[in-house]
C-alpha cells in the first residue's frame, strides 16, 4: 500500500471519527458502573502488588477482566478521578480499532474504498457511542483493540510473511484480547472463517495451530459462566427449548440489523419481550432462515456474503438469547465488533454496484456517492448527539425514560443520582415509581433493593418513623424468607463468605475462592443477595437510632450489620465512631482498623484511628498509620505533614521535600508546611525555591520567628545579604533563638 495513497483515508477517518465523537470528551462519570470501575474502585487506588493480585484473582462485576482494570489502575495513577482523561482513552482506542479495521479490509478485499467505507461505518456509527462514550465499556473498546490486532497479524501468518513471528503474535493479542473481555472467545472461529475465505486446505496442520486457541476460548468461556453465574445472569437450569433459543437467538440478530440500518430510537436499556409465545420472534426465525439460505446459495458466485455475514454471526453469537441466559437485554455494546461484518458487505454492494459498466452509469455513481456522503452526514450528527446522553447519570435515565417510561431500573438509578445530589424529594419519587413498574415476586431481591433506597430517601428527608417502618419490614421479609428456604443448614463459614459478596460491597469483587460456596446453586447467591439487603436494612436502622440520640440500640443494630455482613465498610466504620462517642476506644480501634483493612483507601477511618491514637499517646502505631496513608496516596494532611517531619529529621530530603509538597497542595494556608517545604528546598541547595516558600509562610503569619530566621539563612547562601540580616533581626526581635552559626555567617557584612 503506497503512503501517498492511504494518507488521505486515514487523515479522513480519524478527523470525522474525532469529530463525531468529541461532545463525550466532557462527559463526567455516570452512575452506572463507572462507580464500580472507577469512582469507588478501591483496588485501582494505588499500583501495589496487593492490588494486583486482587485485580488478577477476581471476578470483577460478572467478568474475568484484569487487563481492563489495569488499565483504569494505571489511569487513576496519573490522573485521579478526572473523567476526561478516561474518556479520552475510550477515544483514542476507537480510533485505533477504526485504523485496525482499515488495515484489515484492505487486506482481506484489496481495495481503499472498500476498507475506508467499512472504517468510517464503523468509526462514526451511532450504535458505537455506547462503547466509547460510557467509561464502563473500556472492556469492548480494549478486547476489540487486541481481538483487530490479533486478526491482521493473522492474515500476515497466512501470507508466510514471518509466519512464524505472525503467529505468536496473534496468539498474544488474543490472550490479552480474553483477558479484557471474555466476548473474545470467538476469535478461532473467526480465524477458520478466514481459512475457508483463503482456501486453505483442511488438514492435520490447520487443525494442530488452532488447538491452542481453542483450549483457550474454553478456559475462558468457563471462566465467564462461573462469573455469570455469581451474578445470577445464567440459569442454573435452562427453561428453554431448542426452538425457542433459535427463535430468541433470531429475534436478536433481526433487532441489531434493523438498528444498523435505522439508528433510531436507541437506547441504554431496551425493555425485555418474553420469547415463549411472541410472534414476532416466530417471524424473526422464518427471516433470518431466508437470510441463512440466501447467504448459501451464494456461495456458488463469491465468498464474500459468507465472510461478512458469518463474522457477523460467530462475533455477536455470545450476547444472543442461544445460552441460559436469564432475560439478557440486547444492548448497543454487543455489536461493537460484528457491525463490521454488516458494514464490509454494505461497502463491497456500494463498489459492485459503482463499478458496474451499464447505461446512464455515470447517473448510478453519482447516486452512490451523494448517498454515501449524506449517511456520513446523517450518522456522524446522530453520533454528536447521542454523546450527549452520556454526559452524565441524569441524562442517561431521563433519556431512557423518554424513551421506556416504565423501566424500573432507569428509575431506580435516577433515584440514586438525585439522592447522591441531595434532591431527596425527587429520589423519593422515582424509587415510587421503580417499586411500582417492577414486576411483583417475593423473593426478588431486586425489588427489595428498591425499598431499600425508598427507605434512604426517607430518612434522608428526616421521616424517620416511615423509614424505620420500611428497613423493619425488609428485615422481616428477609428472616421469614430464609427460614423457609432453611438458610440455617449453611455453615458459620459459609454465611460469612456469602455475606462478603458483591452486593455488601458495592457490587464488585467475586474472589476465586469463594465460587465453591456460592456456585452450588442459584439458591445460595439469592440468599446472599437477601442477607445484603437485610444487612443495609439494619445498618440505615442502625443510623437512624444513632442520629435520634438512642446510642445502645444503634450500638445493637450497628453489631447485627457486621455479623451479617463482617466485610460492610460503612457499618465497621459507624460502629467505630459509635464507639469512640462511648468512650470505648479500644473497640472503636479495632472496628476502624478493619475497615481500613476492608479498603486501605478509606479516608475518614485513617482520621478517626489517628485522633484516637493521639488521645491514647501510641506514637508508633500513629506514625505507621500516617505511613500507611501515605502509601496509598491518600489527601490526609496529617500524614503527609508528619511524614514530611520524619523524614527531615533523619535527612531524607528528597522524601521530605515530596511530603511537604503534597501537604501545602492539600492545605495551602498551612504555615507549618511551608516552612518545612521551605527547610527542604534549603537542605538541598535550591535556595530560590527556599525563599519563595519562607516568604509564602510569612504572607501566611508575619510574626513567625522560624520562617524569618531560616529565610535570613536562604538569603545569605543566595548572595542578598542585607536581606538576610534583616530577616535574621526580625527573628530576634520576635524572641526567637537565633543560631550562632547564622551569627558568625553575617558577621562580615554588618555595617
Amino acid at each position: 500500500m503506497k503512503k501517498n495513497k492511504i494518507l488521505i483515508p486515514v487523515f479522513l477517518i480519524l478527523a470525522i471519527t474525532l469529530a463525531s465523537f468529541y461532545p463525550s470528551l466532557k462527559n463526567d462519570f455516570t452512575n452506572w458502573d463507572d462507580n464500580l470501575y472507577v469512582t469507588e474502585n478501591k483496588a485501582i487506588r494505588s499500583v501495589s502488588l496487593e492490588n494486583i493480585k486482587e485485580i488478577s484473582t477476581s471476578f470483577f462485576i460478572a467478568h474475568y477482566q484484569p487487563v481492563t482494570i489495569y488499565s483504569y489502575l494505571l489511569e487513576y495513577h496519573f490522573f485521579k478521578l478526572n473523567p476526561f482523561n478516561y474518556h479520552l482513552t475510550n477515544l483514542i482506542l476507537h480510533l485505533l480499532n477504526c485504523l485496525w479495521v482499515f488495515w484489515l479490509i484492505y487486506i482481506i478485499s484489496g481495495n481503499i474504498a472498500i476498507a475506508w467505507i467499512t472504517a468510517i461505518l464503523f468509526g462514526i456509527h451511532p450504535m458505537q457511542v455506547e462503547s466509547v462514550a460510557w467509561i464502563s465499556e473500556r472492556k469492548n473498546v480494549l478486547c476489540a483493540f487486541f481481538f483487530l490486532g490479533s486478526l491482521v497479524a493473522y492474515l500476515y501468518y497466512l501470507k508466510k510473511e514471518q509466519a512464524k513471528k505472525c503467529y505468536f503474535l496473534c496468539l498474544g493479542l488474543f490472550i490479552l484480547a480474553l483477558l479484557s473481555k471474555s466476548m473474545a472467545i470467538t476469535l478461532p472461529l473467526v480465524l477458520l472463517l478466514l481459512d475457508y475465505f483463503y482456501s486453505r486446505k483442511l488438514s492435520w496442520a490447520v487443525f494442530l495451530e488452532k488447538i491452542p486457541y481453542f483450549l483457550l476460548s474454553v478456559l475462558f468461556g468457563l471462566l465467564a459462566l462461573l462469573a455469570s453465574s455469581s451474578s445470577q445472569a445464567f440459569y442454573i437450569q435452562g427453561s428453554y427449548g431448542l426452538f425457542t433459543k433459535l427463535a430468541g437467538a433470531s429475534g436478536d440478530i433481526v433487532f441489531y440489523l434493523s438498528k444498523l440500518i435505522a439508528p433510531l430510537n436507541l437506547s441504554a436499556l431496551y425493555p425485555y419481550f418474553e420469547v415463549k409465545n411472541n410472534p414476532f420472534y416466530l417471524y424473526a426465525f422464518v427471516l433470518v432462515l431466508i437470510l441463512a439460505i440466501a447467504a448459501v446459495i451464494s456461495i456458488r458466485y463469491t465468498k464474500k456474503i459468507i465472510l461478512g455475514s458469518g463474522f457477523f454471526l460467530l462475533v455477536i453469537f455470545p450476547a444472543l438469547r442461544s445460552l441460559p441466559l436469564d432475560k439478557i437485554l440486547p444492548a448497543d455494546r454487543y455489536v461493537y465488533l460484528p457491525a463490521i461484518g454488516i458494514f464490509y458487505l454494505f461497502a463491497q454492494s456500494c463498489m459492485w454496484l459503482y463499478a458496474r459498466k451499464i447505461k446512464y452509469g455515470y447517473l448510478l455513481k453519482t447516486f452512490l456517492t451523494i448517498m454515501l456522503a449524506a449517511i456520513i452526514i446523517f450518522l456522524g450528527c446522530a453520533t454528536w448527539k447521542r454523546c450527549s446522553v452520556w454526559q452524565n447519570g441524569l441524562s442517561l435515565w431521563n433519556d431512557i425514560l423518554k424513551k421506556y417510561p416504565d423501566t424500573a431500573a432507569a428509575f431506580s438509578n435516577r433515584g440514586e443520582f438525585f439522592l447522591k445530589q441531595g434532591q431527596y424529594h425527587q429520589a423519593l419519587s422515582d424509587f415510587m415509581f421503580a417499586i411500582n413498574a417492577r414486576p411483583k415476586s417475593p423473593d426478588d431481591p431486586m425489588l427489595k433493593y428498591y425499598y431499600l433506597n425508598l427507605g434512604n430517601a426517607l430518612k434522608a428527608l428526616g421521616r424517620n418513623p416511615e423509614a424505620i417502618a420500611v428497613f423493619e419490614r425488609l428485615i422481616k421479609d428477609s428472616e421469614e424468607y430464609l427460614d423457609s428456604v432453611h438458610f440455617n443448614s449453611l455453615s458459620t463459614e459459609e454465611k460469612k463468605i456469602a455475606a462478603s459478596g458483591p452486593a455488601v460491597e458495592e457490587g464488585s469483587y467475586f474472589k476465586f475462592a469463594n465460587l465453591k460456596y456460592l456456585l452450588r446453586d442459584r439458591r445460595k447467591v439469592v440468599e446472599a443477595n437477601r442477607m445484603a439487603i437485610e444487612a443495609g436494612a439494619y445498618f440505615n436502622l442502625a443510623n437512624i437510632k444513632d442520629l435520634l440520640g438512642d446510642k445502645d440500640e444503634a450500638l445493637k443494630l450497628y453489631i447485627k450489620t457486621t455479623e451479617l455482613a463482617p466485610r460492610f465498610l460503612y457499618a465497621r466504620d459507624y460502629l467505630g465512631a459509635l464507639y469512640v462517642n462511648l468512650n470505648r476506644k479500644e473497640e472503636a480501634k479495632a472496628e476502624l482498623s478493619q475497615a481500613i483493612d476492608i479498603d486501605p483507601a478509606y479516608l475518614p477511618a485513617y482520621i478517626k484511628l489517628a485522633g484516637l491514637y493521639k488521645s491514647l499517646g501510641q506514637q508508633e502505631k500513629l506514625e505507621l498509620l500516617y505511613k500507611k496513608a501515605v502509601t496509598n496516596n491518600l489527601d490526609f494532611f496529617d500524614a503527609y505533614y508528619y511524614c514530611g517531619n520524619l523524614s527531615a529529621r533523619i535527612q531524607k530530603d528528597k522524601d521530605a521535600l515530596a511530603c511537604y509538597r503534597k501537604a501545602v497542595e492539600l492545605n495551602p494556608g498551612s504555615k507549618e508546611s511551608c516552612v518545612g517545604l521551605g527547610n527542604a528546598y534549603l537542605t538541598l541547595g535550591r535556595n530560590k525555591e527556599a525563599v519563595a516558600w519562607f516568604n509564602k509562610a510569612l504572607e501566611l503569619d508575619s510574626t513567625l520567628a522560624v520562617a524569618h530566621h531560616n529565610l535570613a539563612l536562604a538569603y545569605y547562601y543566595a548572595g542578598e545579604y542585607n536581606l538576610a540580616i534583616q530577616h535574621c533581626d526580625k527573628a530576634g526581635q520576635l524572641g526567637y533563638a537565633i543560631s550562632p552559626k547564622l551569627l558568625e555567617l553575617l558577621k562580615p557584612y554588618r555595617k
